[in-house]
């Protein structure tokens, strides 16, 4: 199953434009004519973050339980093998370990992203457009940790795949010559 990143990053253009600056994450004073914008736009942001909100979801499902079997049962057992066989796997046993801390970070993040989130499409921002800009920039630097979680995952999957095929090569090229 391959990973649709973008997908699972991306804020659509609408709430960029919209709603957020994409150039600030942080509180602005806002003009009259930004706070009428927001008002205005306000029904299609909150539908949008809907979408965002409930395809998120599933996404994060699959990809947790994907990243879950990786490192249960591929790495794990694998290391298991190796070590119970004395063959030195301590570079694997070592970035597995990241790999299931990075994990658990990834689950941290998504989970407080997905509370902002849900608070976020209850928010009434018609009544309180300031706060909802702001919640919505809160939400799209959380989504980016999300995203930044999910790239140090795969670069510990490749970093892993690496190195098992290093030891892979070492090891029958050691069991060939004997």
């Amino acid at each position: 199953m391959k990973f649709n990143i973008p997908r699972l990053i991306a804020i659509p253009v609408v709430i960029a434009t919209v709603v957020v600056s994409p150039a600030l994450a942080v509180t602005v004073t806002m003009t009259d004519a930004h706070v009428a914008r927001i008002k205005e736009n306000c029904p299609v942001a909150l539908a949008t973050l809907g979408r965002i909100h409930a395809s998120d979801a599933p996404q994060y499902i699959n990809s947790n339980q994907i990243y879950y079997s990786t490192g249960d049962k591929l790495m794990a057992r694998l290391n298991s093998r190796l070590t119970l066989n004395q063959f030195d796997a301590s570079s694997l046993v070592k970035t597995a370990s990241d790999y299931v801390a990075t994990l658990d970070k990834f689950r941290k993040v998504y989970k407080i992203y997905d509370d902002t989130m849900s608070e976020l499409v209850r928010m009434d921002c018609q009544r309180t457009p300031v706060t909802f800009y702001d919640r919505v920039a809160v939400a799209r630097e959380q989504r980016g940790e999300v995203r930044e979680a999910v790239i140090e995952i795969q670069a510990l999957i490749s970093k892993y795949r690496s190195q098992v095929e290093k030891f892979r090569v070492d090891n029958l090229t050691e069991t060939d010559d004997e």
